[in-house]
């Protein structure tokens, strides 16, 4: 233990300098950051806070909650299900018919689909070139399952974008690549 502090102390020196350099660097970073700031604020804002600070600091001795002035009141923003639940219900989705769904619940969708991809691309991966006839056979299922899913998303889109959408390309030439992937792996 009193090695430890002693070897604290010794290097104590060392570190403080090297703390101080930073600190140095972070002012006039910070004092930039603060200008930029400054310089956004309204001008009725500003002499409204430095009112409230002035109060904050003056009755800090007799009255500890005033220095709740310096709390950081941020609203926490809300999380992916409860978004897709106000689209959702602003959207009267419910009642619609599944090709006339509103644009919220395709392009979720969308991205349930795309992550999907995701998680298989990476299972293909992990397996690498060592798959079993049961991993294989489990990556073709979920690879029927995703082009199906991608299929029915890419035949929706005509429906949400229009009759413009993408007029060279074929809805039904979109093809999911990760069981190619595979095979290459495979090959090598």
């Amino acid at each position: 233990m009193n090695d430890s502090n002693f070897c604290k102390m010794i290097h104590m020196k060392r570190t403080l300098c090297w703390k101080y350099k930073l600190v140095r660097n972070g002012i006039s970073e910070s004092g930039k950051a603060f200008d930029r700031l400054d310089e956004a604020a309204l001008a009725h804002l500003k002499t409204e806070w430095l009112a409230r600070e002035r109060i904050a600091q003056s009755s800090r001795l007799n009255d500890p909650s005033a220095m709740d002035e310096y709390e950081i009141n941020i609203k926490k923003a809300p999380s992916k299900k409860k978004i897709k639940l106000r689209l959702l219900e602003d959207s009267n989705a419910r009642n619609a018919a599944p090709s006339r769904r509103s644009v919220a619940t395709w392009i979720s969708t969308g991205l349930a689909i795309e992550e999907a991809q995701i998680a298989l691309l990476i299972e293909v991966r992990r397996i690498g070139r060592r798959s079993t006839e049961t991993q294989r056979l489990d990556i073709a299922r979920q690879h029927n399952r995703l082009q199906g899913q991608t299929d029915v998303f890419a035949q929706s889109a005509l429906t949400h974008l229009g009759e413009g959408f993408d007029v060279d390309d074929e809805p039904d030439n979109l093809n999911v690549d990760i069981v190619d992937d595979l095979n290459d792996e495979l090959a090598v």
